[in-house]
């Protein structure tokens, strides 16, 4: 099946401006009085302090929503993303991206206060040189989402011999198939791991007589497994049905129940916890 037809790549740039600034004349002073060789010790400033957080802190929300809806694809951080699941996932990209610019605003609102706060905090580091003014701080920031084709190993524009373009072609058929599983793999990973870690919650948990529980587990246990159920037909590229046959299995045995009945029966905890051990055997067996 031609993966070119059913999925398409996304690449991922988001632009912060962290505030990190090198500084060479304390970096010079600082190999000077140390006796270490040009550059050996190198003086960072950091121009924003904590200021930024909030903002580094949205970048880190849009690239989780970005990897939550795709797989890996290429080394680069190009991941790949299930046709079907376009319109689904510009829609989840909303709100994170929404977050993003409103935290860029607040940081460019509050800009002159914390370049008035860097002179303190600085001392006689502090360069005015070294800070934009704020007229030209959202060029410094910015989310960009770029969607690409899925190369197709049929399409090959290139002048070579028929044989060269015939071994070309067979190097990128097995690349591109070895791509494929280490997506799938991917897939199975973030199905595999609450699944195991359901198993062992669930084993761990212990309420005493006298009503002290060892070793809780939060509602969150349960819920982190029914939301990678949820979202595992978007990130199933090809429609494996294996994949299908794992979830419903899941959800059969491994959600269905309410986590307080789970902490109040030993039984049917220990039947969950072999349920979900014959999935996770299932799984390495099925892929193999």
């Amino acid at each position: 099946m031609d993966i070119s037809t059913r999925a398409l790549l996304v690449n991922t740039t988001v632009r912060v401006w962290s505030g990190e600034k090198r500084d060479k004349a304390i970096t010079r002073e600082i190999c000077t009085m140390k006796g270490a060789e040009n550059n050996a010790v190198r003086a960072n400033k950091s121009l924003l302090g904590e200021h930024i957080h909030g903002v580094q802190t949205a970048e880190r929300g849009v690239r989780q929503a970005v990897s939550e809806r795709t797989l890996p694809w290429m080394d680069d951080g190009t991941r790949i993303l299930k046709g079907a699941a376009f319109m689904a996932f510009t829609e989840a990209m909303a709100d994170p991206t929404r977050a993003f610019y409103g935290a860029v605003e607040t940081f460019i609102d509050g800009y002159p206060e914390i370049r008035y706060e860097a002179r303190r905090r600085l001392g006689d580091a502090f360069l005015e040189s070294d800070f934009p003014p704020q007229a030209r701080l959202k060029e410094r920031f910015g989310v960009k989402l770029t969607y690409l084709p899925v190369p197709s190993t049929a399409d090959f524009r290139v002048n070579l011999s028929d044989e060269e373009i015939a071994a070309v072609r067979r190097n990128a058929e097995e690349a591109l198939r070895g791509t494929v599983n280490d997506a799938v793999r991917a897939l199975l990973d973030r199905l595999q791991e609450p699944v195991a870690r359901l198993s062992t919650r669930l084993r761990l948990f212990r309420r005493a007589s006298n009503g002290k529980v060892q070793h809780p587990f939060r509602d969150s246990l349960i819920e982190n497994v029914r939301a990678i159920v949820r979202l595992a037909p978007t990130l199933n590229l090809l429609d494996d049905p294996r994949i299908g046959e794992l979830c419903a299995d899941i959800e059969q045995h491994l959600t269905a129940h309410d986590p307080e009945q789970l902490r109040t029966s030993a039984r049917l905890r220990e039947s969950v916890a072999d349920e979900a051990d014959a999935i996770l055997r299932r799984m390495q067996g099925a892929f193999a």
